[in-house]
């Protein structure tokens, strides 16, 4: 854990000062945007028991070209990457499968701690930008993500066949990487309202995390939370 969040602060730091050297060169035409966020799980399927709180990140750099004669609005396309968890009490406990998916569910199991999917994509951002007086910022778009990776992440008792009630036993931390089943392509629609370098974000993915089939969760993200826009 401590190694990818350093992993991620790396990549952050280096997108940021690549994403400067490049707006000062095309006289602010590039804009590097920082999400801090939630995602809420809507409508999830009887199969999936979701956690209310999901953080996130995401970070893009885009090209700003002007609409028109007008330098305050723009349309702004770039690359991105996204990197979110989704809780659940509901836990796959055969994620490899090319069968029927089986659950456990752990929300009233003593020594419990979390049990998390997480996918992360590289992204293709689109966004029509507006701004008001200099300062107000509005910015509406559309986004395509190709999923890079895909993990699962159990910590809790060490309870292979669903039985274990009483907190008893050995309690385990259990990551399987490179699972197949979440989609390879995420389509999101999302919104941004802000003032100067800082933007309330939402974005709402329109297709499933889960490819259908084999009683997979069925659930659509809605991302709520902070855009940081240092330039």
């Amino acid at each position: 854990m401590k190694k990818a969040f350093f992993t991620l602060i790396a990549l952050v730091i280096s997108a940021t000062s690549f994403a400067q050297l490049i707006a000062n060169k095309t006289d602010k035409k590039v804009t590097f945007g920082l999400d801090l966020f939630s995602d809420f799980q809507l409508a999830p399927s009887e199969n999936w028991d979701p956690r209310g709180f999901n953080q996130g990140v995401s970070f893009a750099l885009t090209y700003n070209f002007p609409l028109g004669e007008s330098t305050k609005h723009t349309v702004s396309i770039g690359l991105g990457m996204s990197s979110h968890n989704y809780f659940s009490y509901s836990r796959i406990k055969n994620p490899y499968t090319n069968d029927n998916f089986e659950y456990q569910n752990y929300r009233d199991t003593e020594g419990f701690k979390r049990y998390k999917v997480s996918p992360t994509y590289g992204e293709i951002p689109l966004e029509l930008r507006f701004r008001i007086k200099d300062a107000v910022k509005i910015g509406v778009g559309f986004k395509v993500g190709i999923k890079l990776g895909a993990k699962t992440r159990y910590v809790g008792p060490d309870d292979e066949e669903g039985t274990l009630t009483d907190g008893s036993g050995v309690t385990v931390d259990n990551t399987i990487l490179n699972i197949n089943n979440v989609e390879r392509l995420a389509y999101s629609v999302t919104l941004r309202a802000g003032w100067k370098w800082v933007s309330a974000f939402a974005a709402y993915q329109i297709s499933p995390v889960f490819a259908v089939g084999h009683e997979a969760p069925v659930f659509h993200p809605l991302s709520v939370g902070l855009t940081i826009t240092p330039f």
